[in-house]
Formats: structure tokens, C-alpha cells, sequence
């Protein structure tokens, strides 16, 4: 079905096309003929330190000008990135709910044949940049720093190329290339209007000058996103039978309780709080347990306020005829002021013996005591709730505020969910001298400083805190062991629903809601829900020297050409924590208000968002590398490349060559292709013993998930192969190119979804207890110390070399350009990468296997090593040219793939509205295919004005429905619907 309406979506655009015009691929091999030819002029091409070497030569490099980029509607670097047929599994849009992007709001990166970000090394001018702070994996680069207004052209290297460029680039470059020839002044700006939000847009500034002896150029751009809410797309806010994974949580308020007797025992069975449908939550069940269901999605935002700047200024000065200087400077700054989340969240660590009474009930649960004002009130509206023998309720599935909203932010967020800050500021400077040693020898050395900084906050609850307000013992001025509860400065908290006074999304009212009850002290809101904050740094110092020439040895077409260079680079992370986030601080639960630091499990106080220790590392490396180009005939040129990296310490070092070849068998048609071994190898953060947390879905309720570090990981390594032809015969140009890449001892982090099956093949007691899997057992961290798939607090995973990768598939050219048609040209084509298998081997921890053998390919891949990954992915495109007017339209289309998972889809007691009785809800096993459709006029005037009009997803299509928290799959598709935009820029004082 798919494919059938790909070709009807094929035979219509084309259609259009003959009679309209259409769009120009991003991904051509040649820049566009209306880029200025000073700007274009490729001296050094990507993939190569060889002087003079073609972008056509044996590597599949691809080269997209900024006039490409205008004639497509000037896309963000996040939007090209997604459109690029080469590029799979893109972050870059809000995702808050994937380890991968969890905490990056506001981050991009580029994911170079789906084989994760990781292994795509991304270049600003051929250098290098610093790691994203906030990476999960530690290699990624965030390509929303990149100052997008100075940019002249984009390269991307579609092949493995550490023999040149060393570690990190597996899977292809990415270069980003600034403009170095704009004379006089530039301005422009562009507004994206989009149903629901107040619209994108973005402004630029360029300056530019030059002289004999100098080029001077400066660059401000700002691009601004406004917050566009669930709630403003009805396919993103679905009731809980049509996706229970789609933000539904057994962990609410009302919740679910359990009556506790005079001796501390049960002596009720779990009661959902009868509030439960009047708010608006799902009356169901978690196993035979009843629940209320909460949905959380409504109060965050699919699209996060964003606010977005950048400075880039380059000078290169002209020593004399020999030398030249050239110098960068950027300044980067990405915030996002109000990320938007749920009012509070779900409760995973219990209260200390400090903070319960003797009697509490069950172990690791909160206890409220009948004397709090909250349960006589429930047990009045609701007589008979409890039995008469009831002396208090332990909380089974809960958090403090849900339907109602958080009174701490209320005042200024309608919705009523939490929120905090997201921010990442970098520095680069770079300078560099470059001219002739001799009169065959080039030199090129430069020095390169960055930094990267990232700060993310958030709020939560204190896990202690919370327990004294329930027993009346709350706030900053209350003794706890001298007074009584809810008198001389003690405060209580009342968690039932009958203090909520109705659903602050639908405006619904609650008929049992108690005033007196519902409005909670601002100070003991205060006191048990402080902030948390994270700031960590990346930093990179890389001094590069590189020399090339000709030898005075000649083949059959000239002589020999050679490069050879030498890099260091330094890599450091630090990352610092607040208060209550920090476990050198803070490590246990009763460390706040009781001063206790001796607990079995270092967690932190706070109820969910885990805590770490801080971190100070670096990590040296050393490397030299060679190229030789050996022009054999005027049909037949190889080249030859090695690079030897030293990384120190456990790490080691490694060694890969690189073989490539191209064979021109006549004028029109040609061949190449290339072998290498290329290697990543692991971050500074990577190898040291400490931990980053991510929140992640671990049978249907958010868990805290630590990913460790792990002092004796290796490299990973791949053999890569390229093989490809060309044809080009004037008008018409083609090219096919076959790719594989081979991977041993991949760094990845153990699957979670692989160790909670294997541990909990179903739910309860599982494999708990059973030797076999006493290695898996210790990465869980249970409720009151007792093992259990309903007691899961935590899981403790570690980066490891994981199993054998090989991926490998085929991407495809083809234009035609038909020149003087109705006085303009024509040309129409297609880019497009079918992916052919990506195949991942069984995974065993401590001898027990975890996760079997995965094909990878046309799957969703929720939890496991791989990205989402359809098998195949393109632009069908086309553009009408004539005079200074262009119009452009694309068709981008993606292939349906599966949710690999089993659970979601069998009939589950969770799906159910009757104790005891499974339902089940299959939507969404398949995520259908996509196809979007794209319209661009642009119209260059003789007084240097550019306007441009653009409308993309014009069918206003909705992306394929995924059961994930957001109703759809953010690393592949896009939430924003029809969209429209409309554009300026003018030139003042020269060519450009």
C-alpha cells in the first residue's frame, strides 16, 4: 500500500511539474550555477587534504549552495537535515520523552544512514567543533550552533573518512562552509506561519568587505520558535484506548490506596480514588491493581519556545604573496526560556524511617495518616471509602499534582505544568596561517578553541519533605520533633483529588472539590518542590598542521600528489549540579532536613529526577595521517590515505587506511569506489565511572534510567565500502552508489528494553531470586528493597562494546534539465537512499543473553542500540527557472515501518475497563508511510531584493501515528502541518 501510493503521489507531482515547474534536490553533486563563482570555488573539497582535488572526483560528495538553499525556502539546519534522503533518525525537534533527546531541547544533530549522530562528524571550515555537552552517547555535535546566515555552502561526505579526519567519522562528514566574498552590507528575515503557535522566524545581518590584501566578513542571524501545545493538534491528544503509550500514566492524582490497619498492616484491598473520572482521568487497571490514569502530554508543548543567536565574524589577511592569516570567531546561544513539562511527576523513591511513623503499612510507600484534613474530607464526601479500622493509606501509583495543575506555576502557565530552562552557549576561536613553503609545497596550520556549554533546570518533589507534609510537618519553620502536627509553624498537604478543583485542560470542574483544600500554601509548595539544575561544558582544543604538494615523480596524467598532517586535540567535560541534584551533597533521601548520608542505594532526595556527581576530565590524542593521489591516466586516478590516532591510557591507539578509486571509461560515463576501516572511539565522559540519568517508559511508567561510564571500553570499528557510477551527458546526470558499513564492538548503552524482559519476561516476581540472572537483577533498584516489576524505581545500565552492526543499501541521482522550455529552464529529478539491511547480533550481559539478534530495518527500534530506520527515504523535485524568478516543488517521501515491540499490541489487563479482563489496541503497529509536498517561488530583482514565498506540507498532512508519548515519531517526522512563509533580503553596496 505503501509503495502503490508513492507512485501515486509520483505520477501526480510529475504531472504538476510539466506544467508549473518544480524543486532542485538539496543533495546535488555540483553547487548551482546561480552561486557565485568566487564563493563555490572548491580548493580543498571534503574528504580530502589534497589541494586541487575535484568535488567529482572517487567520493560520493555532495555539495548544497546557500542559492540552493534559497530556492528551497531557506530550511532551518534542522529542517535540510531532516529533508537530506542520506540522513535518518534527525534530533533536533521537541522529544523530551527519548533517552536520545531527553534534556537537548533546543539541540540538533545530523544522523548520517541512520546509524546514529554519534558516527557523523560535523565541520564548521574543515575544523572541528566541541561535543554537545548534554549528548547522551558523548560524540554528537549540535548542529543548531552552527550560524546558519554565514553560511555558503554544506558537503556532506556520504562515506566512512577517519583515515582522513580520524575518530567520530564512520558514517560520512558534514561540513558546514561560511561565505568569505559578500562586499557591502546584507539583510533579511523570514516569517513561518503555523496553525496553533505565533509562528518562526528568523533575521540576518552580513557585512562584508574586501581589499588587496584582506577579506573581511560578519554575520548576526537570530531565528525565534514560539511554543506550539499538544493541545493544538488533535492527532497529538488522544484518549487513553486509542494510545495507551500516548502520555498516559498509572502514577496520578486521584490515585490508588491502600488501607492501613492498627498494626501496620493492610486492611483493604487497592481503591482508586473515586474522583477519577470526574477530572478527566482514565478508570482503569495496571495488572489487576486499579488505577486512575493520567494524561500528562496536555501540558507540554510539541514545539518549545526557542530563542536563537549567533555571532560569526572571519578575517583573512594577506601576509604577503606566500602567507596568509585567517581567523574565526562564533558566538552561539540557543535557549529555551519556559520548556514545558508535567505538573509534577510520578513517585519512584520512598520516604526514609527518619520522615515515617512506626506504623506506616507496606514498605516503600508514602503513608497518610487519618488525621490529615485531606482524608477527612474524601472519607466524608465518600462514606464506606476505607474501613472504620483504618489509620492511615499508603499511596500505590501517585504524584502531588496532575489534573489540576501546579499551583507554583499556575499564575503565569494556564495548563499549569511544570516548566524550566534549557540553554546552550559556545565560544569558538580559531586562527590559522596558510601560503607555500616552497614552490610545490602548501602548508596549512591552525589552532581552534571551543566551548560548550549547556544548562538545563527542572523541579521536583523531595522525597522526605513530601512524607512530613502529609503528616501535618511540613514547611521551613516547622520542628519536627517538637510540635504538633499542623500548628506552630507545621503545615499539611492534602494529596487527594478532592483539592484539585477541576481539569485545567478542559475546564472541566470537580463536583467533590473542597476550597479549603485546594488552595496549598505557596511556601510548602516551595519548600518540598525545589529546583534542579545541571550545567555541564564541553571543551575542544585541536591544533591541526597539515602539508601537501606534488612529488616530481609523474604517472600518465601528472604527478603525484601527497598530503601529510599531524592533530592534537584535547576533549574535556565538566559538569557541576545544584544542591539537591548533586550526590556529594545530597546522596541519600534522608540527607535533607536529617543530615543522613549513609544509605545503601546513592540516589538523591528527590522523588524522580535522579542526581549525579559532578565530573572534571580530559583526555589527550595524538594523530598523523597521509594522502596520496596517483593519477595513473587522464581516465584512471587513485588515492591512497592513512591515519594513525593515540588516544593514551586504556583506550590505546588505532590505525586505518582508506583505498579509493575513480575510473572515467568515457567522456560520459564513469566509476568509483573505496574501501577503509574507520573507528570512533569513546568520549572522556564515556570512560569515567559516573552516571547520567534519563527518564525512560519501563512497563508503562517513567523509571529513572542511570547510564554509567566504563573505564575499559575500546574503539569501535568499521569496514566501510563504497562503489558507484556516474553518467553525464550534458543535460541529463545520474549516479548510483552501493554502501556497507561493517561494525565490530560498537559503543552503545545496554538496551532497556532488552534487560526488563529479560528480567521480567512477565509481570511480578519474574526471574527475581534466580542466580542465573543475579547480574541483571543488580542493575535494578526496587521500592522497599523488594524485587518486583510493580516495585521498579530505577535502572543501573553501563556503556559497553556492544554487538556486531552491518548496514548497507543504495542512494540514488538523477536530473534533467530542459533548457529554453517557455523561456526557462527546467529540470526535474529525484535523490533518494534505499536502505538494504541493517542487521544488529544478540547482546548477552554476564553470560545471559538480553537482546536476540535484531533486524533493525523498516522498524521503529523503541529501546534498542538502533534509530528509527525506513527502508527507503527521497525528494522528487524539479525547478523552473527563468529570468530572475524560480519555482520550486518537491514531493519528500518516506517508507512505512514497523513498532518492533510486542506488548503494546497483545491484550493486556492494562487495556482493560473490567478487573480481571484483557483488552488490546493495535493501532499503530505499522507507522504508514509519509509523503509531503512542497511549494517555493523566489524572485531575485535587479536591485539586489529577494523575496520568496513558500508553502510546505500543502495537503496539511499529519504524521503517521507512532504509540509513543507524542502520537507521532519526532526523529522522522514533523508536527507542524501546513505551513507558511514568506521572505526578504536585500543587498546594499556590491556584489554578493
Amino acid at each position: 500500500m505503501a509503495r502503490k501510493a508513492l507512485l501515486n503521489g509520483a505520477s501526480a507531482l510529475l504531472a504538476v511539474i510539466m506544467t508549473t515547474g518544480a524543486a532542485q534536490a538539496f543533495a546535488q553533486t555540483t553547487t548551482s550555477d546561480e552561486a557565485p563563482k568566487k564563493e563555490v570555488e572548491v580548493i580543498v573539497v571534503t574528504g580530502s587534504f589534497i589541494r586541487g582535488t575535484s568535488e567529482s572526483a572517487s567520493l560520493p560528495v555532495n555539495v548544497i549552495s546557500s542559492a540552493d538553499l534559497e530556492k528551497a525556502g531557506t530550511p532551518s539546519t534542522v529542517e535540510l537535515i531532516k529533508l537530506l534522503n542520506v540522513s535518518s533518525g534527525v534530533q533536533g525537534d521537541t522529544n523530551q520523552f527519548d533517552a536520545r533527546a531527553q534534556g537537548n531541547e533546543g539541540a540538533g544533530s545530523v544522523n548520517l544512514r541512520g546509524i546514529g549522530p554519534e558516527r557523523t562528524l560535523v565541520l564548521l571550515n574543515g575544523r572541528r567543533m566541541a561535543y554537545n555537552p548534554f549528548g547522551l552517547v558523548g560524540t554528537v555535535v549540535d548542529t543548531n550552533l552552527i550560524p546558519s546566515a554565514a553560511i555558503g555552502r554544506v558537503e556532506v561526505l556520504k562515506d566512512g573518512a577517519a583515515a582522513t579526519y580520524g575518530s567520530d567519522a564512520v558514517a560520512g562528514v558534514v561540513n558546514f562552509i561560511t561565505r568569505t566574498n559578500l562586499e557591502g552590507f546584507e539583510v533579511g528575515g523570514d516569517y513561518k506561519a503555523i496553525d496553533g503557535s505565533d509562528g518562526n522566524y528568523t533575521m540576518a545581518a552580513s557585512w562584508g568587505h574586501q581589499t588587496d590584501r584582506a577579506k573581511l566578513f560578519v554575520s548576526l542571524g537570530v531565528q525565534m520558535k514560539t511554543e506550539l501545545p499538544i493541545t493544538a493538534r488533535d492527532w497529538a491528544y488522544r484518549d487513553y484506548l486509542s494510545n495507551p503509550e500516548g502520555g498516559w500514566s498509572a502514577a496520578g492524582n486521584p490515585g490508588t490506596y491502600i488501607a492501613i490497619g492498627p498494626t501496620g498492616g493492610p486492611v483493604s484491598a487497592p481503591t482508586r480514588e473515586p474522583n477519577c473520572g470526574p477530572l478527566g482521568g482514565f478508570a482503569g487497571f495496571s495488572a489487576t491493581t486499579p488505577v486512575c490514569f493520567f494524561q500528562f502530554t496536555p501540558y507540554d508543548n510539541i514545539v518549545e519556545k526557542e530563542e536563537r543567536s549567533q555571532l560569526f565574524a572571519s578575517a583573512d589577511v594577506e601576509i604577503n604573496e606566500d602567507h596568509t592569516l585567517h581567523a574565526e570567531l562564533l558566538i552561539s546561544n540557543t535557549n529555551t526560556p519556559e520548556w514545558k513539562t508535567s505538573p509534577s511527576y510520578a513517585f519512584l523513591q520512598a520516604p526514609s524511617a527518619q520522615a515515617l511513623p512506626a506504623l506506616s503499612g507496606l514498605p516503600g510507600r508514602f503513608f497518610v495518616p487519618v488525621t490529615n484534613p485531606g482524608y477527612i474530607d474524601l472519607l466524608a464526601k465518600n462514606p464506606g471509602l476505607f474501613p472504620a479500622s483504618t489509620i492511615g493509606v499508603n499511596m500505590l501509583a501517585y504524584r502531588p499534582f496532575s489534573y489540576g495543575g501546579n499551583p507554583k506555576f499556575t499564575p503565569d502557565e494556564p495548563r499549569g505544568g511544570s516548566q524550566g530552562e534549557r540553554s546552550f552557549e559556545a565560544v569558538r576561536v580559531s586562527v590559522g596561517m596558510k601560503g607555500k613553503l616552497t614552490s610545490t609545497i602548501d602548508y596549512d596550520v591552525n589552532l581552534a578553541a571551543m566551548d560548550d556549554t549547556g544548562i538545563r533546570t527542572g523541579f521536583d518533589v523531595l522525597v522526605n519533605r513530601f512524607q512530613l507534609a502529609l503528616r501535618g510537618l511540613g514547611g521551613s519553620n516547622c520542628n519536627v520533633a517538637a510540635n504538633t502536627p499542623g500548628a506552630n509553624g507545621c503545615q499539611w498537604f492534602s494529596p487527594f483529588g478532592t483539592a484539585i478543583p477541576g481539569n485545567s485542560i478542559t475546564g472541566v470542574a470537580n463536583p467533590q472539590y473542597n476550597p479549603a483544600l485546594g488552595a496549598a500554601n505557596a511556601a510548602l509548595v516551595e519548600w518540598f518542590y525545589p529546583e534542579v539544575r545541571t550545567k555541564q561544558t564541553s571543551s575542544l582544543v585541536v591544533f591541526d598542521a597539515v602539508i601537501n604538494g606534488e612529488t616530481s615523480f609523474k604517472l600518465g596524467d601528472g604527478p603525484i600528489g601527497w598530503a601529510l598532517g599531524y592533530q592534537y586535540r584535547k576533549n574535556s567535560f565538566r559538569s557541576e549540579f545544584s544542591k539537591f541534584s548533586d550526590l556529594t551533597q545530597q546522596p541519600c533521601v534522608s540527607s535533607p532536613d536529617f543530615n543522613n548520608n549513609t544509605c545503601a542505594a546513592v540516589t538523591g532526595p528527590t522523588v524522580f529526577l535522579s542526581g549525579s556527581f559532578p565530573a572534571n576530565v580530559s583526555a589527550d590524542v595524538n594523530a598523523a595521517f597521509f594522502e596520496i593521489r596517483l593519477p595513473f591516466t587522464s581516465n584512471f586516478e587513485a588515492q591512497l590515505a592513512g591515519r594513525y590516532e593515540d588516544f593514551g591510557g586504556a583506550v590505546g591507539s588505532t590505525f586505518n587506511p582508506k583505498l579509493s578509486a575513480k575510473w572515467q571509461v568515457t567522456d560520459a560515463f564513469a566509476v568509483r569506489g573505496s574501501t577503509s576501516t574507520t573507528f570512533r572511539a569513546p568520549s572522556v565522559s564515556n570512560i569515567q565511572p559516573t552516571s547520567v540519568t534519563t527518564l525512560q517508559s519501563i512497563l508503562g511508567t517513567f523509571r529513572a534510567v542511570d547510564i554509567f561510564g566504563n573505564p575499559n571500553l575500546d574503539p569501535e570499528t568499521a569496514t566501510t565500502y563504497n562503489a558507484g557510477a556516474l553518467l553525464n551527458t550534458g543535460n541529463f546526470k545520474a549516479s548510483i552508489d552501493y554502501w556497507r558499513f561493517d561494525f565490530d564492538n560498537p559503543i552503545v548503552s545496554e538496551p532497556i528494553a532488552g534487560l526488563v524482559a529479560t528480567m521480567f519476561p512477565t509481570t511480578g516476581a519474574g526471574n527475581c531470586g534466580n542466580p542465573t540472572f543475579a547480574a541483571i537483577q543488580a542493575k535494578f533498584t526496587f521500592s522497599g528493597g523488594v524485587c518486583n516489576s510493580a516495585n521498579i524505581s530505577r535502572l543501573n545500565t553501563t556503556v559497553i562494546n556492544g554487538s556486531a552492526v552491518l548496514t548497507d543499501g543504495v542512494d540514488i541521482s538523477v536530473d534533467y534539465t530542459f533548457q529554453d522550455l517557455m523561456g526557462g529552464d527546467l529540470k526535474l529529478g529525484l535523490d533518494a537512499t534505499y536502505t538494504m539491511s541493517y542487521d544488529v547480533s544478540a547482546l548477552s550481559i554476564g553470560g545471559v543473553p538480553v537482546a536476540p539478534a535484531l533486524d533493525a530495518l523498516g522498524k521503529l527500534n523503541f529501546q534498542t542500540t538502533a534509530y528509527p530506520l525506513p527502508q527507503y527515504k527521497g525528494t522528487l523535485y524539479g525547478l523552473y527557472e527563468t529570468g530572475g524568478h524560480s519555482l520550486r516543488l518537491a514531493m519528500n517521501f518516506i517508507d512505512e515501518y514497523e513498532d518492533q515491540r510486542t506488548a503494546p499490541f497483545s491484550p493486556s489487563l492494562n487495556y482493560s475497563t473490567v478487573a480481571g479482563v484483557p483488552g488490546s489496541v493495535t493501532a499503530g503497529k505499522t507507522i504508514e508511510a509519509w509523503q509531503s509536498f512542497d511549494l517555493t517561488y523566489r524572485w531575485a530583482m535587479e536591485n539586489d531584493l529577494t523575496f520568496t514565498f513558500g508553502i510546505e506540507n500543502i495537503m496539511d498532512k499529519d504524521p503517521s501515528f507512532a504509540r509513543l508519548e507524542l502520537n507521532y515519531d519526532p526523529f522522522t517526522g514533523s508536527p507542524l502541518g501546513r505551513t507558511y512563509k514568506i521572505g526578504l533580503k536585500k543587498a546594499f553596496g556590491g556584489p554578493k
